[in-house]
C-alpha cells in the first residue's frame, strides 16, 4: 500500500524491507510526516485519568495517510522500525515530560515495543538515555510488550526486561489472549497489568463466550495481582460490563478519540475526570445487567 503513494519529492516510497525502508522512515521524521497520538486511559468505576497511550501516524505530504497496521509491520521486517522505535519513544517521554513539568498531568504514558527492538541489545541504554534526556520520570513510563514478542524472546531480552523494571519503567502485557498465551511468560517478566484486545470487549456484550473470555482473564489477572486495562471500549453498555467484571482501566471511543499534543490540556480541562452523573455514559447501561459466568 505505501508503496503506491508520492513521498514528498515525487518519487515512489522504497520497499518495504531493508534499508530502503528504513531510509524512508528517516526522511519521514525529518519531514515532519509522522506524530503521535495520545489515547486517554481511565479508572472503570471513578472515570479518573490513569494514562495516555502513544499512537504513531503518518501522514503523506499529499495528505494521504497511511494506517499504522501498514506501515508499522513493514518497519518491523528491518532496521525501520529501530528508527521508529526510538523516534516513538523519545516523542511520548519530551511530551508527558512536558505535562508534568507544566502542571498539565503527571499521568504516564504508554508506548509499545515490538519483538525487534527487544533484540537490541542497546535496548536498556537507549531508554534510560531517552529517560535522562527529557526529564521523564521512569515511574510516567510504560512499555508495552505484545505475547508473540515475548513468546519467543531469549534470555538475554528477559534480562533487559528486568534491567528496565529495576529501573522503575512500567511493564504492560498487551493484546492478551490473541498470541501465544502461557503463565509462564507472566512469571518470567514482571509486568504490571494486563491489556485485554479489544476483539473481546466489544463482542462481549452480545457473545457469551467473549463475556467469559473477559471476565476471566481479569480473575486471573488479579489473583496474580496485575491490573487489567480494556482497549476498545466504544458503548456504555461495554463499560457496565466491565464494572461487573471488576476491571480496572478502560480505553477507547467512549472515553475519547486520540488526542494531539495540543489537545491534552482541552481534554482535560473540559471533561471531568471523576464520577460526575452529568459525564456521558456515566450510569447508563442496559437493562439487564452482564452474565456473571460464560
Amino acid at each position: 500500500m505505501a508503496n503506491t503513494h508520492a513521498t514528498a519529492n515525487g518519487s515512489k516510497t522504497p520497499e518495504a524491507s531493508g534499508a530502503g525502508f528504513a531510509e524512508r522512515v528517516r526522511d519521514a521524521i525529518e519531514r515532519r510526516e509522522l506524530s503521535l497520538v495520545y489515547q486517554p486511559q481511565a479508572d472503570v468505576f471513578t472515570n479518573r485519568l490513569t494514562g495516555f497511550e502513544a499512537l504513531s501516524r503518518w501522514r503523506l505530504s499529499d495528505g494521504t495517510m497511511l494506517p499504522p497496521d501498514v506501515f508499522v509491520p513493514m518497519a518491523e521486517q528491518g532496521e525501520a522500525i529501530h528508527l521508529l522505535g526510538e523516534w516513538t519513544l523519545r516523542t511520548a517521554c519530551a511530551a508527558a515530560a512536558d505535562w508534568l513539568h507544566a502542571g498539565i498531568t503527571d499521568a504516564p504514558v504508554s508506548v509499545n515495543l515490538s519483538a525487534r527492538q527487544l533484540d537490541d541489545p542497546g535496548l536498556v541504554r537507549k531508554v534510560l538515555g531517552v529517560l535522562a534526556d527529557t526529564g521523564l520520570p521512569a515511574a510516567n513510563l510504560k512499555l508495552e510488550l505484545t505475547e508473540t514478542a515475548l513468546f519467543s524472546q531469549a534470555a538475554e531480552a528477559r534480562e533487559a526486561l528486568l534491567h528496565l523494571r529495576g529501573a522503575g519503567i512500567r511493564l504492560v502485557l498487551d493484546d492478551f489472549g490473541t498470541g501465544w498465551s502461557s503463565l509462564a511468560t507472566l512469571r518470567r517478566v514482571p509486568v504490571e497489568a494486563l491489556k485485554i484486545d479489544k476483539q473481546f470487549v466489544q463482542a462481549m456484550v452480545e457473545d457469551r463466550d467473549a463475556a467469559a473470555i473477559v471476565q476471566a482473564v481479569v480473575a486471573l489477572a488479579h489473583a496474580l495481582g496485575l491490573g487489567v486495562v480494556a482497549e476498545g471500549v466504544e458503548t456504555p453498555e461495554q463499560r457496565t460490563y466491565l464494572q461487573a467484571y471488576r476491571c480496572d482501566t478502560l480505553q477507547g471511543y467512549w472515553l475519547s478519540r486520540p488526542l494531539t499534543v495540543d489537545g491534552i490540556a482541552d481534554f482535560l480541562a473540559g471533561r471531568p475526570l471523576i464520577a460526575d452523573p452529568d459525564f456521558p455514559g456515566l450510569g447508563a447501561g442496559p437493562s439487564a445487567g452482564p452474565p456473571t459466568s460464560g
